[in-house]
C-alpha cells in the first residue's frame, strides 16, 4: 500500500491532534471524567434501545416487531440501570472496554501492516499492541480495575493512536512529494 492510499493527511493530522488533546485530559484526572462517560454511556444505551422498540413498532412482521421491541427494552433498561447505579456500570464498561481495546488493537495491527511501506507505520503497530496489553491488564484485574482503569487506559490509547496518526500525516505529507511512492522505507 502507498501514501495515496491514506485518507488526507490534514484529517488525519487533525483527528490526531484532537485525540492526543482528549487522551491528556484523561490522564490529568481520570477518575473525574468517568463519572461522565458512565452517564454519557447510559443515555446513550436509553436513545438505542428507545430508537429501537421505534422500529420494532415499524416493522412489518410481527416476530420481528416481538424481538425488536424486546430487545429495545432490554437496552434501555440497562440504559437506566447504569445511569442509576453508575458502579455497575463502571464494572460494565469495564468488560465493554475490554472488547473495544482487543478490536482496536486488532484493527491498528492490521492497519500497521497495511501501510507498512510508509515511514511510522511501526508506531501505528506499536500503539495495536499496547491496546492488547491494556487488555492483558484490565483482564487480570477486572472487576476491580474500575472507574481508573477506564480513564487511565483510554487516556493513554487516544494518546498513542494520535500520535500514531499526526506521525503517519506527516509521513504520508512527505511522501505524496516523491515521486516513487514504493521507494518509502520503515
Amino acid at each position: 500500500m502507498n501514501a495515496r492510499a491514506l485518507p488526507g493527511s490534514g484529517t488525519f493530522m487533525a483527528v490526531g491532534i484532537v485525540l492526543v488533546i482528549l487522551g491528556a485530559l484523561l490522564l490529568v484526572s481520570p477518575v473525574a471524567f468517568i463519572g461522565a462517560v458512565v452517564r454519557l454511556v447510559s443515555l446513550v444505551l436509553v436513545v438505542i434501545g428507545l430508537t429501537q422498540i421505534i422500529q420494532g413498532f415499524r416493522g412489518g412482521k410481527a416476530a420481528h416487531a416481538a424481538v425488536s421491541t424486546i430487545l429495545g427494552l432490554i437496552v434501555a433498561g440497562v440504559g437506566v440501570l447504569v445511569w442509576l447505579n453508575p458502579e455497575t456500570g463502571s464494572a460494565l464498561l469495564t468488560t465493554l472496554l475490554m472488547i473495544f481495546f482487543l478490536v482496536h488493537g486488532v484493527y491498528k495491527i492490521s492497519s500497521a501492516i497495511r501501510y507498512s511501506t510508509i515511514y511510522g507505520w511501526v508506531w501505528m503497530l506499536l500503539s495495536g499492541l499496547i491496546s492488547l496489553v491494556f487488555v492483558y491488564l484490565l483482564w487480570k484485574q477486572w472487576p476491580l480495575s474500575g472507574a481508573w482503569a477506564i480513564g487511565v487506559l483510554v487516556g493513554l490509547d487516544l494518546l498513542l493512536t494520535g500520535f500514531s496518526m499526526i506521525v503517519l500525516a506527516s509521513a504520508a505529507r512527505k511522501s505524496r512529494s516523491v515521486s516513487d511512492f514504493d521507494t518509502i522505507k520503515l
